[in-house]
């Protein structure tokens, strides 16, 4: 009984205390983010890395982006990952329309091999100290390099700074859902990762921007883990590189508007988590620091509370058909709606605008309460599954579903 007692506590509370704390660092971070843009006169040099793989319905369209950018002193490179469609076409055209234009290099792949090794191609290419990796639908607002270089530049042990992702396709519930989701709860934990701990969890990996000698000494890109973003922050804090999160700095992209490709990119971020959990835990908790500790101690708690939460469902259901009754304590749903209500509206203050949110956008919140805690619940079981049985499918990419 008393186990039984201590599995409902933490499935029901555990959302509430994490929702309470995520609420508390987008408030208090307001007065800490002192965040600012470079100067004109002290603008370097910096290289731009898309990787491409059947891209072909974006990638024009971001190239004229990166080319409309007022900024001195750029070098881009786009990697074709052996593409199967008219990517690679696209791009040489474009590089012609443009009078060979001379910033960007076109780099292509003999043989599909990953997002990773595309990087790691770059890499070794660049010849800048600052490389910035975002992905073939993502816009970047036009202070989005200097609020990143500033950063980055601040501190000599800065190894990676990342910026915040803003969804642009919102014609359909699953893209509204996803607006709110990175409005109100992805940037509320960072700012209360950034805040409470000085580090965070994993850059996003549309727009994050990296020192080239930090990236060259954890060995670049792990070509055999499912998400990269999330891998090299993990290596960055093992060799005692700061990671660090720049609100303003932002990237407008496209998200999966069908329902099997967002569970399927999920699933791929949860098993992310999982393979850094598995491959840092003896480090963290023998000479890492508390915040790493922390870190990952907060992603084996969500992980628990998946299993609970299914134990404590099935419980419930059971119970409900054997007793014939519905029962929900109200008090407990209205803390839960207060807190998430106030992580949303916190978010829509920070945001101050830039997301342009439509009323019809706002007004999937409560769809979004119950949809958010059930999509990271299967996201976890079905990634825990996936690393067991050993089918990750190391390092690959699949053609993208963007909602275009």
């Amino acid at each position: 009984m008393i186990i039984s007692k201590m599995v409902d506590i933490y499935a029901v509370y555990y959302p509430i205390v994490l929702s309470f704390i995520w609420a508390s660092g987008a408030f208090l971070s307001r007065w800490k983010d002192k965040s600012r843009a470079r100067g004109l006169s002290d603008r370097e040099k910096i290289s731009i890395v898309v990787s491409a793989y059947n891209e072909e319905e974006t990638i024009e369209e971001v190239l004229l982006s990166l080319r409309n950018l007022n900024y001195p002193a750029l070098e881009i490179f786009v990697v074709d990952d052996k593409s199967s469609d008219r990517t690679l076409q696209k791009l040489h055209a474009f590089k012609k329309r443009f009078n060979n234009w001379e910033a960007l290099t076109i780099l292509e792949q003999k043989e599909n091999k990953g997002k990773a090794t595309a990087l790691n191609v770059a890499l070794n290419q660049v010849t800048s100290k600052y490389m910035l990796v975002i992905d073939a639908d993502s816009y970047l607002s036009a202070d989005a390099l200097d609020y990143l270089l500033a950063e980055l530049v601040s501190d000599s042990r800065n190894g990676a700074v990342t910026g915040r992702p803003i969804v642009r396709n919102r014609t359909t519930l699953l893209g509204k859902l996803q607006t709110v989701e990175y409005l109100s709860v992805i940037d509320a934990i960072k700012r209360a990762q950034s805040l409470f701990l000085g580090a965070i969890m994993t850059v996003s990996g549309v727009i994050v921007m990296y020192r080239v000698e930090a990236l060259k000494e954890i060995g670049g890109f792990d070509t055999e883990v499912m998400t990269e973003d999330i891998d090299v922050t993990w290596r960055l804090h093992k060799q005692n590189w700061k990671v660090k999160y720049v609100p303003k700095a932002l990237s407008y992209i496209l998200v999966p508007e069908n329902l099997k490709s967002l569970v399927k990119q999920r699933r791929r971020w949860a098993v992310g988590g999982v393979e850094v959990l598995i491959s840092n835990f003896s480090w963290v908790f023998k000479r890492g620091d508390f915040k790493h500790r922390f870190l990952l101690f907060e992603m084996i708690c969500s992980h628990i509370w998946s299993w609970f939460f299914l134990i404590e469902s099935y419980q419930y259901f059971l119970q409900m058909l054997l007793n014939q009754e519905f029962k929900v304590s109200g008090q407990i749903i209205v803390i839960f709606v207060l807190i998430s209500f106030a992580v949303f509206f916190l978010g829509l203050n920070n945001d101050r605008g830039e997301s342009k949110l439509s009323l019809s956008d706002k007004m999937i919140l409560p769809v979004y309460l119950v949809a958010y805690w059930i999509l990271n619940l299967v996201s976890a079981i079905s990634a825990e599954i996936v690393v067991l049985s050993n089918r990750t499918n190391k390092g690959k990419w699949e053609s993208p579903d963007r909602g275009i």
